[in-house]
């Protein structure tokens, strides 16, 4: 009797043991059929996409060629804000050939005269209308903003710049400002005092919108340029014109 007991209490741990056997086998057998995610997987986080928007002012002039020969050759691009008298004889074609490599126009008043542009808002505004009709007539192009001469906050359009943004916004104009400038157009600038203004601010943003100036006399920008774009790219930075920004760049709502 105690021998038949023995018997079936070996059976009994062996089925038990054989049990445990197939539980482990099995998942020795699902680990090894189940994708592993690797340590890179498991801690890569998605790279957010930085994108400069270069931008000039004060255009054209005698060195806009020069400027989308470096931006063509860079493989960038740019937006010009125009003035619209400066858009005469061969600086037409010049203007056209900065649509045709994907640059991008806007407006910069007619004038650039700040005792005619900023009387009033409704002088203001005659001189954007026209500004936009040249620009339209020469260019065959209708541009989608305009930029203040000395940015949305000088002294010289608070009293009526709510009213006139309004006005342009409802005919499908913005304004843009700017959160990185060049200081080019301030004194005697040079090519590292231009850098270094750049530099100052530009790693703050992941779309950095920065001022510089299409001058005659902003002979130091055009040789600053290919700087500021070999570092742009250097830093992670890709170009675009300034439609394709998320936001419109306004002083204060970087």
């Amino acid at each position: 009797m105690r021998s038949k007991g023995r018997y079936l209490f070996f059976i009994l741990m062996a089925v038990v043991w054989m049990g445990a056997a197939c539980m482990l086998l099995g998942i020795l057998l699902t680990r090894q059929h189940t994708p592993q995610k690797t340590m890179a997987q498991v801690t890569k986080a998605p790279i957010e996409k930085k994108t400069a928007y270069l931008t000039f002012d004060d255009g054209p002039s005698v060195l806009t060629e020069n400027y989308l020969e470096i931006l063509e050759k860079n493989h960038a691009v740019a937006t010009f804000f125009v003035i619209g008298e400066q858009l005469d004889g061969d600086l037409v074609q010049v203007t056209k050939k900065a649509i045709q490599n994907g640059n991008e126009i806007g407006m910069h008043t007619y004038s650039h005269d700040a005792d005619k542009i900023y009387q009033s808002e409704e002088s203001y505004y005659r001189d954007l209308k026209q500004t936009k009709e040249e620009i339209k007539k020469k260019l065959g192009y209708t541009p989608k903003y305009f930029r203040f001469p000395w940015g949305s906050a000088n002294a010289y359009v608070q009293g009526f710049k709510k009213n006139l943004i309004a006005r342009m916004e409802g005919e499908g104009i913005g304004y843009v400002d700017w959160n990185v400038s060049g200081e080019d157009c301030v004194g005697c600038p040079s090519v590292e005092s231009i850098l270094c203004q750049f530099r100052k601010d530009y790693k703050k943003y992941d779309d950095p919108v920065i001022l510089l100036h299409d001058a005659a006399s902003c002979k130091a920008t055009m040789l600053a340029l290919p700087v500021i774009i070999t570092e742009l790219k250097q830093n992670g930075y890709s170009f675009d014109v300034i439609s394709n920004r998320k936001k419109n760049c306004h002083f204060g709502e970087y």
